[in-house]
């Protein structure tokens, strides 16, 4: 069941991000002159998918209640009492009410169409927000950043899912970049500085060191390291791409913004394993409970006993370090000769190995 829901979860944010871009791209100046063609059967499938996949992590809590009770009092006691059910109840009627009017809408093509969808998309994200961690916690405030939160990533990967998988390869990719990058940037900044502040919202950061004992921990950790390619592609298809289509107004972009967008997956992959762990505000009763993150107990080879974590920095960790850098040097390089866009990903998934050997070559359990 826990496998079950990270999928979930990351399938989740991808229908977000799928409506998001399937609007946006009507909308935006660097995009609104690309005939991209959505059906609005697969909008009304990434609606449902969305209300499907937000009542996965229901079920488990729902069977839980059922055993004592009945089936009907467990999903009557969730969705009624419970704020995951109430999120998941407000998520439902936005998703029918969304799927009543892309199924009527006559010209699902207009801007008036694309603006309510987008008020539509930003709803959804609302009830998602509402049911995350950040608002148990903090309430009003929490679900609202979380809610700007996804919807920022909605926008940003939205329109990448679009332009990499939808768009006619016959674009002026100069154009669109020139136009794309400045949104982009916004939509980073403000993935950055909400992201900072779920953080605080479920990590104590004076003990961020030690939450790496758990999966929570573990977790963030590996979703900071995909954000150092990430960067890394933002300046290949921001800047490096615009001399590269200056000089070369055949070269293919989309490759390119293909691999981003493969990146950004692992990072929802990650943000779901998150969505499922208890946050690390108590760590010694959570190691106590839940005892430490799996993917610990198969590469730390010291003694484990303890809450706490000291950095020790010997050979082995700057040799790691070295690789990974050397991985960095070489996705650089495969940009700058047009090596196939695919090696580039691949060092940038050994980038994020060398740097956790790195990071596990340093950590002493204490």
């Amino acid at each position: 069941m826990f496998y079950l829901t990270i999928f979930t979860e990351t399938f989740l944010y991808l229908c977000l991000a799928f409506l998001a871009g399937s609007f946006l791209v009507r909308l935006l100046p660097a995009t609104s002159s690309i005939k991209i063609k959505v059906s609005s059967n697969l909008q009304l499938a990434a609606i449902w998918g969305i209300a499907l996949f937000a009542f996965i992590p229901l079920i488990q809590l729902i069977s839980h209640i059922a055993k004592r009770t009945s089936l009907g009092s467990g999903f009557e006691t969730v969705l009624l009492s419970f704020r995951i059910g109430n999120a998941w109840l407000f998520l439902f009627i936005i998703c029918v009410l969304f799927s009543v009017y892309i199924a009527f809408v006559k010209d699902t093509n207009s801007k008036q169409a694309a603006w309510t969808g987008i008020i539509f998309t930003a709803l959804t994200a609302i009830g998602i927000g509402w049911a995350s961690h950040a608002g148990s916690f903090e309430g009003v405030s929490g679900a609202v950043t979380h809610s700007i939160h996804m919807f920022a990533v909605s926008a940003w990967v939205g329109t990448l899912i679009m332009v990499s998988w939808f768009a006619p390869k016959s674009i002026d990719w100069l154009r669109f970049i020139k136009g794309y990058h400045p949104f982009a940037l916004i939509c980073f900044a403000i993935v950055v500085l909400s992201g900072i502040l779920l953080a605080q919202f479920t990590v104590d950061l004076r003990q961020y060191g030690d939450a790496l004992l758990v999966s929570y921990g573990q977790s963030l950790f590996l979703k900071q390291l995909f954000i150092i390619p990430l960067l890394l592609y933002a300046i290949f298809n921001g800047v490096w791409m615009k001399r590269r289509l200056q000089a070369d107004t055949a070269f293919q972009a989309q490759p390119w913004i293909r691999v981003e967008f493969f990146i950004i997956l692992f990072i929802l992959l990650l943000t779901g394993i998150m969505n499922e762990q208890s946050p690390p505000l108590h760590i010694e009763n959570l190691i106590a409970h839940s005892g430490y993150a799996p993917i610990l107990n198969m590469f730390y080879d010291g003694s484990m006993d303890g809450a706490g974590i000291n950095l020790v920095l010997d050979g082995s960790v700057f040799f790691f370090i070295s690789l990974a850098a050397v991985c960095l040097a070489a996705n650089i390089y495969i940009f700058k000769t047009k090596r196939h866009p695919a090696l580039s990903y691949l060092t940038s998934l050994l980038f994020v190995i060398m740097g956790y050997f790195a990071f596990i070559q340093s950590i002493v359990i204490s």
